[in-house]
């Protein structure tokens, strides 16, 4: 696929994935989005001028090939093309349906077989991981998991992801995935470590990640949690996407 200008503010996975399969994410630069969505906002839904939106959107990489969900922060799993896409995950093994998911602070996490025939997009916040949402989009592969690589996106970091200690206790039992927080009766989070280990659970042992936090750098992502601190909520959506070329 040839490379535009525009290619320069995606983020690509650091991954040995076969030619065959494309992956991207975005961040908020570019763009034609303005106040509390500056830049490259693709979410219909946070509230944006969908002028806006729709324009952000026609700049991706294969645009047209991209299939929007629509999110519920559940388990669900389709496989494209699909009727309804009221879920959390997708798949295809069709060069002209790519999967996709939007975040703003929780998990975005991209899968291939190492063959380059299927492709795999999971939006995995606490809710889908509870559920577990990357054990139920592993199964709906045709590939076995052994052959199957996975790449974690961006996404709020453990230090910036401050809970009570009822939905804390809902993770304990994971090791090092929630640590006290400097404030009394508050809890720290590990979102990225939970999906490494749920995907190690589901069997996929090839994990890369990138290491980037969202709320740590508010002029490269949107954080819905950075947004909520500063006062400046509601805020856009970054885009995960993978499809085969």
């Amino acid at each position: 696929m040839a490379l535009t200008s525009f290619d320069a503010q995606l983020i690509t996975p650091d991954w040995p994935a076969p030619p065959s399969v494309v992956a991207y994410t975005t961040t908020r630069q570019a763009g034609v989005s303005e106040g509390r969505y500056a830049g490259l906002n693709v979410g219909m839904h946070v509230g944006d001028n969908p002028q806006a939106v729709a324009a952000n959107r026609a700049l991706l990489p294969m645009a047209q090939r991209i299939t929007w969900l629509d999110q519920v922060h559940k388990n669900g799993c389709v496989r494209l093309p699909a009727k309804s896409l009221q879920a959390d995950a997708s798949v295809s093994r069709n060069r002209l349906h790519w999967c996709a998911v939007m975040t703003a602070d929780c998990v975005p996490i991209l899968l291939c077989d190492k063959q380059g025939t299927e492709v795999a997009a999971i939006h995995a916040g606490w809710k889908g991981l509870e559920q577990q949402i990357i054990a139920s989009t592993v199964t709906s592969l045709v590939a076995k998991p052994v052959d199957i690589m996975a790449w974690i996106g961006p996404a709020i970091c453990l230090q910036h992801y401050q809970v009570d200690a009822s939905l804390a206790a809902r993770f304990e039992h994971l090791e090092n995935a929630v640590r006290p927080d400097t404030v009394a009766g508050k809890f720290c989070l590990d979102l990225p470590k939970i999906a490494q280990m749920q995907l190690l659970n589901a069997g996929v042992t090839k994990i890369y990640h990138s290491q980037l936090c969202t709320y740590s750098d508010p002029d490269r992502f949107y954080s819905h949690r950075y947004a909520q601190h500063h006062q400046n909520a509601p805020t856009g959506r970054m885009v995960s996407v993978i499809g085969l070329a």
